[in-house]
């Protein structure tokens, strides 16, 4: 699991947020001068008694992961974000007993919602873990006990009934079957690498030698959004060649309305759109512009036209102090027969697919001892080539839910066991380690993984 905040960017002195006495990996042991900073710039009664203090997070399931604080107190629930040195904490929001209704678990245990008889006042916790979760319920249970919270208590919601609903909607529409007919083996919250997404910085570069990538034909662009937020798709004629992208109006024309030397400063590397609800839509990212959103006709046309701007991308000089962003904070959901990777609209309940593979397809899970990632590798023969799934973890125990899971619907597939073996490769392990220590720092800085994206209620 993660390490919790350092002194050096929480604002407090060295041990005041060590774990050592916490009875979670994510709670905090406070001492005296930690406490002093929380009485000075949190707690809001002169006599307030602290009772625990915890890390989660929000937005992990839109890919908008945002470190969060959850202090308890006798009179409080606090929920703070990371401030500036002279203000260690910023309180968000401050939430009495009192005004608590119900508890929502979330789909596997993965969110907590505490929801206030003021019906617009609903805060969703993202914890990645079931025993994070276990142990934040029993500690609100404790503190409202102990506190100013008279009976009866807040009722805690297990079902998760219409987060079911949803998913299962959601799935069968990729599945093409009935809702009635999905089984769910496993729902997550993860960090997933996705193969088609090449940011600079990641690309390794080649040889000039090598012949120019080349590859024409009619997509769609983004040219713009109404006031209204309706947006405005047009089809154009786009040509790779010798690394350079033209965008054409059409396939007549011959003056383009933009070019982009793929392997230049100009180009940020290509990934899939987060921007956008339209299907098959994927991003030329630009560094002095905004990116060129372009969709395809189906899947397999965008993940072609992927292949090669990233093959481009990698074949270019590979510009200094362009930070990487391999990870995106995601759900990772195991069905019957498929492996889904998507994004959450926990305001609407609605699902984005982000990437899928058929279960028939994995051939091995690939694990490196004490750390919570895993790698699966496809069948060469498949269709269409797919690269591994690299995939990281909250806690080895959410690692080793996965696999228990994954094992169990391809074993009903194979009648054997799903091949499981260790990363030996360095590469790999160099691979996996780097990304471990981005997602590590970024809670530490709390800082998302998804640079530049744009603002949002945090409680979305």
């Amino acid at each position: 699991s993660p390490s919790v905040s350092s002194a050096e960017d929480s604002g407090v002195e060295e041990g005041q947020g060590s774990p050592s006495e916490a009875t979670h990996p994510c709670a905090f042991r406070v001492d005296n001068n930690h406490l002093l900073l929380l009485m000075i710039h949190v707690f809001r009664e002169n006599e307030e008694q602290l009772f625990k203090m915890l890390r989660v997070s929000t937005g992990h399931m839109e890919g908008n992961l945002q470190l969060l604080y959850v202090l308890l107190t006798d009179c409080y629930i606090y929920l703070l974000r990371q401030g500036a040195t002279d203000k260690p904490y910023m309180v968000e929001e401050a939430i009495s007993y009192s005004e608590l209704d119900y508890i929502s678990i979330g789909l596997d245990q993965q969110t907590v919602t505490l929801v206030c008889t003021n019906r617009r006042r609903q805060f969703l916790l993202d914890t990645a873990d079931v025993s994070l979760t276990e142990f934040l319920v029993a500690a609100l249970k404790s503190a409202m006990v102990k506190g100013y919270r008279e009976p009866p208590y807040p009722w805690i919601l297990t079902d998760a009934t219409m987060e079911k609903l949803a998913l299962a909607k959601f799935v069968a529409q990729e599945s093409k079957c009935e809702s009635t007919d999905v089984v769910m083996h496993f729902y997550g919250l993860v960090h997933w690498e996705d193969p088609l997404d090449q940011t600079m910085g990641l690309g390794c570069t080649s040889t000039s030698s090598e012949p120019a990538v080349t590859k024409e034909g009619m997509l769609y662009y983004k040219a713009g959004t109404s006031y209204l937020g309706k947006e405005h798709w047009k089809p154009c004629f786009v040509v790779l060649s010798n690394g350079i992208l033209y965008q054409y109006p059409d396939r007549i024309d011959v003056t383009p309305l933009l070019s982009v030397n793929m392997g230049g400063e100009q180009c940020g590397g290509c990934r899939r759109s987060n921007t956008t609800e339209r299907l098959h839509a994927f991003q030329v990212i630009l560094t002095d512009r905004p990116s060129l959103e372009l969709s395809a006709k189906d899947e397999e046309e965008m993940a072609d036209w992927m292949q090669y701007l990233c093959q481009a991308v990698s074949k270019g000089i590979i510009p200094q102090g362009v930070a990487p962003t391999p990870c995106l904070s995601c759900c990772l959901v195991i069905a019957e027969d498929k492996v889904f990777t998507c994004h959450e609209d926990c305001q609407t309940s609605f699902f984005r697919l982000l990437g899928s593979v058929e279960v028939a397809d994995i051939v091995s899970v690939s694990t490196e001892n004490a750390k919570e990632c895993c790698v699966l590798e496809f069948a060469q023969d498949r269709k269409q080539f797919l690269p591994p799934w690299f995939l990281y973890f909250s806690c080895i125990t959410e690692l080793e839910r996965f696999l228990s899971a994954l094992s169990t619907v391809w074993k009903k597939i194979y009648q054997v066991d799903l091949p499981h073996k260790p990363i030996e490769e360095p590469s790999v392990k160099k691979k996996c380690e780097d990304a471990l220590d981005l997602i590590h720092s970024t809670w530490q800085r709390s800082d998302s993984l998804q640079r530049g994206r744009s603002s949002r209620d945090p409680w979305c």
